[in-house]
């Protein structure tokens, strides 16, 4: 018992003080004070002798308690260590989302926080179905496939295979849905039919992104490209004459124009080449490819998809369509 006393006291002393541990600390602390208000002496090199009966007599009263408080101290702590191993293993849903996605694919904040759009929907609902939290990574568009590849995110979306340098890659989930690519201009300029049609004109164009029926174009210096951060800032340029066309996509263009208005009417042409289609893209080596491939086969089978797109389509024109003739 003696020596189940002095350990219990040992490691009172050692243990790292917080709420539950405090309290028998403490207690020891006051029994010290106690025995030395009670007798009333003086040190003698530091030393109290009479106090050590006293000490000795209130130990052996208080020591149920104290043993009581030591068990809940450790009980704590061993509790603590468990749920930060658990918290630390826990697996987290990494998703990449570039704040050069156009609305309503992803909406950020002017602090550049993601607060919403199609992306953060679709991706929210993976995690929920995989009871997962989700971690959004936003990274410019043109390292996404470099994160995927090399397993730093799990999953972005709003990609395609013909956009990216090494599709094998990745496992791509869908197509999830067609996006008609289109050609905006200002109303009182000659439509736009094929290529030839854009030659030699400023093309306002998102940052990072790839434009395959164009590329060459751009390589050529056939097509000058001038990228911008957002599909609304491209448009902008294009209003004031300082752009001679805009690259967008049908559900963007639709989007802003429903909530934005421009000093000069702006029209669209379809582009020349069949609408992309457009998947989601989850890394090889990533643990959770299995359950994320699962998750986007349900969700796809449901409708849910689909039923999201239509809560982004706008309410009103975007602007002017026109399919001009063909040369």
């Amino acid at each position: 018992m003696l020596w189940l006393r002095h350990n219990v006291h040992s490691m009172l002393s050692a243990v790292v003080v917080n709420f539950e541990c405090y309290r028998p600390l403490r207690m020891t602390e006051l029994i010290h004070e106690k025995c030395r208000d009670r007798v009333n002496v003086t040190s003698v090199n530091g030393i109290f002798p009479q106090v050590y009966p006293c000490l000795y007599r209130e130990q052996q009263q208080s020591f149920p308690v104290l043993l009581v408080l030591a068990c809940l101290c450790l009980m704590t702590g061993a509790s603590a260590q468990t749920s930060a191993t658990a918290a630390a293993t826990a697996p987290v849903l990494r998703a990449v989302v570039s704040e050069t996605n156009p609305v309503p694919y992803a909406m950020f904040s002017p602090e550049g926080k993601l607060m919403g759009g199609i992306s953060k929907s679709l991706i929210d609902k993976i995690g929920q179905l995989n009871q997962m939290p989700v971690l959004y990574l936003d990274v410019p568009r043109a390292r996404v496939e470099g994160w995927l590849i090399s397993n730093q995110a799990d999953v972005g979306c709003f990609l395609s295979p013909d956009w990216v340098s090494r599709p094998q890659d990745l496992a791509w989930v869908g197509p999830l849905f067609h996006s008609s690519q289109l050609v905006v201009r200002r109303s009182d300029s000659k439509p736009v039919a094929q290529l030839s049609d854009m030659y030699h004109q400023r093309i306002g164009t998102i940052r990072g992104f790839v434009y395959p029926e164009l590329e060459q174009a751009f390589a050529e210096r056939l097509l000058i490209r001038d990228d911008a951060h957002s599909l609304e800032s491209n448009l902008t340029r294009l209003a004031q004459g300082r752009l001679d066309a805009v690259m967008a996509v049908d559900l963007s263009l639709g989007y802003v124009m429903s909530k934005r208005k421009f000093e000069v009417a702006l029209s669209f042409d379809p582009l020349w080449t069949k609408p992309p289609a457009i998947f989601c893209a989850i890394s090889l080596d990533s643990p959770l490819r299995p359950a994320l491939l699962q998750s986007f086969e349900q969700l796809q089978q449901s409708g849910y998809i689909q039923q999201l797109l239509q809560q982004y389509q706008p309410t009103m024109p975007a602007a002017t369509a026109e399919t001009p003739a063909a040369n």
